[in-house]
């Protein structure tokens, strides 16, 4: 019973700092989310060290998938920095739990700015991780097309030297299927927690981990996951009516007995 106290009081407390929460602006052009459908694992990328791979070679466990371009002058930087706080800041652990896969979306971008950007991440993280838990990569115009299109990433040129888009990480299963989006550039650790609990949901295991994506719904408006009141009701109810079920069955025993 204490310990199904404790849970509800961190339900509950968790709930509280996901409202209080601030949310990053939309920006730029939207994505369309392909819930459900997968990505072309065969569909092949250049690393930051130039060796290229398939995304099956890539994604083995769940993934958290980043669209960015290097050289952008807006909200890639920021995009990243969050995540790369985020990953200090949750109690899973990167390259056992999920893998980070960043991918340039400007085909004119090359390997060495894809190292640039890696070296410049991993060194400044202050919970560090392996250099192969988290994967920078660019890609030639037909690979991204296919991507992003799979993904639903939408952009575009800005008719100068930059492009227009928008920010999310999306969470791909082992098998590339698209299980979540966390829209924006800004991302709250208890969001992206849980969001690595849903796709790996498909891992038989009895945890915490379990109870949390049960009781909490993603909300695609408020980009976040919410409490579901009817959810802990009905389960409320169930306990509170086998309780009473086993005490007339005990009741009735004594009186059979006596």
């Amino acid at each position: 019973m204490n310990k199904l106290i404790i849970l509800v009081l961190f339900l509950l407390s968790t709930k509280i700092s996901v409202l209080l929460a601030n949310k990053s602006p939309e920006v730029g052009i939207e994505y369309d989310k392909y819930l459900g459908q997968s990505v072309d694992l065969n569909l092949s990328f250049t690393d930051a060290d130039g060796n290229i791979r398939k995304l099956k070679d890539v994604i083995t466990k769940p993934t958290v998938l980043s669209l960015v371009y290097y050289n952008c002058p807006g909200i890639c930087s920021p995009q990243l920095t969050s995540l790369a706080e985020v990953i200090g800041k949750v109690s899973l652990t990167a390259g056992k739990d999920y893998h980070l896969l960043t991918i340039s979306f400007d085909p004119r971008e090359d390997a060495k700015v894809a190292k640039r950007w890696k070296s410049s991440y991993l060194e400044n993280l202050w919970k560090p991780i392996p250099q192969s838990t988290w994967d920078f990569m660019v890609g030639d115009s037909l690979n991204i097309a296919k991507l992003t299109d799979e993904v639903g990433f939408r952009y575009k040129f800005d008719g100068k030297n930059d492009f227009i888009h928008s920010g999310a990480l999306i969470f791909l299963d082992k098998n590339g299927k698209i299980v979540r989006y966390l829209l924006g550039t800004e991302y709250i650790p208890f969001d992206f927690q849980l969001a690595v609990y849903e796709t790996n949901s498909s891992k038989p295991a009895y945890s915490i981990s379990n109870i949390m994506t049960f009781f909490y719904n993603y909300d695609p408006i408020g980009r976040t996951y919410l409490f579901s009141f009817g959810k802990s009701v009905a389960v409320l109810i169930f306990v509170l009516a086998s309780m009473f079920l086993i005490f007339i069955i005990f009741k009735g025993r004594k009186k059979l007995n006596s």
